[in-house]
């Protein structure tokens, strides 16, 4: 078979036939070390197939510090940049994540909860909610005896941070109705909302310590935040769904209206099994 090749071709081409496929049996030395996230075999300090650490190391303080600063580091960078473009530029935002500039910032939901938190946090750490019209702290042995129009006010001052996550689907459920000729999916309107309404608690979290302080505002602090409601609405409506002024107008109302409405049947219902469950 070599006959036909030049004398050097044919030694060269005899000698590889004998010689072992290193490629087929793959050898390892010494300092190879196996990959404890991916399982791949490689060498240094970083896999070149994932990007994890290949020292198998046991937890330090100084790791923990680390990890510490790191997260915290991450947490400022993107909260701010979300926080920021939500405050500025809140549809371009909206529209700029949705075609994928999403690295540097939160995801909706992250964001929506954390201020959540952050508003709960300062609801219940001063008492806001056991704060009467007359400024004085309300016992909770004395709310099994309060009236139902009282305890219908006691569930949304304890527990009305938790109700705005019903918030969310009631309004995907109406702009999928109202705008159902628009290009957005369901995913995407659940997006935008989720974000400007989990910036709006920012707001209700800045309300609650003002009424923390001066007792009389929080009866203007529930006006001033279903304003904000309203107002997101119709931005969305105008901006987003590119809605001419007088559809946003009305769709707007008929959207706060059954948002309105459906929550009162929500706490209606809450309310009539926590007297069920007391007894009144």
């Amino acid at each position: 078979m070599y006959r036909c090749l030049p004398h050097k071709t044919s030694v060269l081409l005899k000698i590889l036939k004998f010689m072992p496929d290193k490629t087929l049996s793959k050898t390892y030395s010494s300092t190879d070390v196996e990959c404890n996230n991916c399982g791949y075999i490689d060498q240094g300090v970083y896999c070149s197939n994932c990007g994890g650490h290949l020292k198998k190391q046991r937890i330090s303080m100084s790791h923990l510090l680390s990890s510490i600063v790191d997260f915290f580091s991450n947490f400022e960078d993107k909260y701010v940049h979300t926080f920021v473009s939500l405050t500025t530029r809140p549809i371009n935002f909206i529209s700029h994540y949705l075609h994928g500039v999403r690295d540097k910032y939160y995801i909706p939901f992250k964001y929506f909860f954390l201020n959540l938190s952050i508003n709960f946090f300062i609801y219940t750490y001063f008492n806001i909610s056991t704060i009467n019209e007359n400024g004085f702290e309300t016992e909770a042995s004395q709310l099994l005896q309060l009236k139902s129009e009282a305890v219908f006010d006691a569930i949304i001052n304890n527990y009305g941070s938790f109700f705005s996550l019903m918030i969310i689907p009631l309004y995907v459920l109406a702009t999928s109705v109202l705008f159902r000729k628009s290009t957005h999916n369901m995913a995407e309107r659940a997006t935008a909302i989720t974000f400007l309404f989990g910036h709006l608690m920012i707001l209700q979290a800045v309300l609650n310590l003002i009424s923390a302080v001066f007792n009389p505002f929080y009866e203007l602090q529930k006006y001033l935040v279903m304003g904000g409601e309203i107002a997101i609405i119709f931005m969305l409506s105008l901006r987003f769904f590119k809605a001419s002024i007088m559809d946003s107008i009305w769709k707007s109302i008929i959207i706060a209206v059954f948002v309105f409405m459906s929550m009162q049947y929500i706490l209606v219902g809450t309310q009539t099994i926590l007297q069920l469950y007391y007894g009144e």
